[in-house]
């Protein structure tokens, strides 16, 4: 397997993926709406039960990962809130499992302490940087298989344990080829490191505000679930 095969293939992911985004914006809108209550509920106390509609958009992009695995090749259906709900539930504990080494790493790399001697106020700062460091190699490692894990588990239905099947994950990304996973992992990366950019640029204009919850974070959104689904697709046959 060559460099220039994995290239090719990527490319015929990503248009895939853009085009299958571009479906319909109606849903993409609705979806960011929904994203934009939930953020409320984060900025407001008072409005704090907003949160918890912050579950379904969650549930919506498994949703795309299990009618992807399907054949579908359109963006689905808002129905069935209360599955959304507890999908999307499913996925944030997954997200939130995942990230425990990374909290433990933020945590110790920012204890709460004046060093009082410069020296170990220095050794104290190095600590913060290299903890900083850290998360985000942690972060890359685990979500290189994260991702594969929540795929699995939008393959299972939404069964829970099977984000955590780390022999079943380990053959998946097996059959995709390691090399060729990790390619795309990086182009995923680099989606959201475009989506970063855009949004900052787009909030320095009035509308941003608007724009950026609404339509770009979900599009972009939409375009890396389509893409992980079509790598996932990529590791022969859906049937478990």
């Amino acid at each position: 397997m060559d460099f220039e095969e994995i290239i090719l293939d990527s490319q015929k992911m990503i248009v895939s993926s853009v085009k299958y985004s571009f479906d319909n914006w109606m849903k993409i809108i609705a979806l960011g709406f929904i994203s934009l209550i939930a953020l409320i509920g984060i900025s407001n106390i008072f409005l704090s039960f907003f949160l918890i509609i912050g579950f379904i958009p969650a549930g919506y992009l498994l949703r795309i990962l299990k009618t992807s695995f399907n054949g579908s090749d359109e963006l689905p259906i808002f129905n069935e809130w209360m599955k959304m709900f507890i999908d999307g539930f499913k996925v944030v504990m997954v997200i939130i499992i995942y990230a425990i080494p990374v909290i433990i790493i933020a945590l110790i790399s920012n204890i709460n302490q004046l060093p009082t001697i410069s020296a170990i106020s220095a050794l104290y700062l190095w600590g913060i940087v290299t903890g900083s460091n850290l998360q985000i190699i942690l972060f890359f490692i685990i979500g290189f298989i994260e991702l594969i894990g929540i795929a699995n588990m939008a393959l299972y239905d939404g069964e829970f344990k099977a984000a955590f099947n780390f022999s079943e994950i380990r053959q998946r990304i097996s059959m995709i080829n390691w090399k060729r996973y990790l390619a795309y992992y990086i182009i995923i990366w680099i989606i959201g490191v475009i989506t970063v950019f855009i949004s900052t640029v787009t909030l320095t204009l009035l509308v941003g505000i608007f724009i950026v919850p609404l339509i770009i974070v979900p599009y972009f959104l939409v375009l890396s679930t389509r893409f992980l689904a079509l790598i996932f697709a990529s590791s022969e046959s859906l049937i478990p």
